[in-house]
């Protein structure tokens, strides 16, 4: 009995230890708002490895050209900690959920970024199409 008692603990204890430890956002001060050419002052895009897809389109990707708005907040540790929808063009072109399904992107502070001030910005960003200027 105790043997089982011992295993049955071990296995939940490595199942604990197994499940995907979430990021807590990580705040220097309250981010500043920016524009979103301003970004690259304070945040890098960090290439990451692509993912192959198994020849089936990803759930979050639209199947028609768009464009979307929404508010992005990158953290001192360079995570998206919040994606949030504003509008789509055309309308319902993308939902939140689908915004929120779109693979995180991580960045590494600029050179001008030594205190990894945390940012807001507004994104724009389109897909298929050529946004107007």
């Amino acid at each position: 009995m105790k043997k089982a008692i011992v295993v049955l603990f071990s296995l939940l204890l490595g199942a604990c230890n197994s499940t995907e430890k979430v990021k807590e956002p990580y705040f220097t001060q309250a981010p500043i708002k920016v524009d979103q050419s301003e970004v690259k002052e304070y945040w890098v895009f960090q290439p990451q490895k692509t993912k192959k897809f198994s020849g089936k389109r990803p759930s979050w990707l639209p199947e028609q050209p768009g464009m979307m708005t929404y508010k992005l907040v990158i953290d001192s540790n360079g995570n998206e900690v919040t994606k949030e929808l504003i509008s789509t063009t055309p309308n319902n072109w993308i939902t939140q959920q689908q915004l929120t399904d779109m693979p995180k992107i991580s960045y590494l502070p600029s050179d001008q970024n030594t205190n990894r001030v945390p940012v807001e910005v507004v994104m724009k960003l389109a897909v298929g199409i050529t946004p107007n200027k």
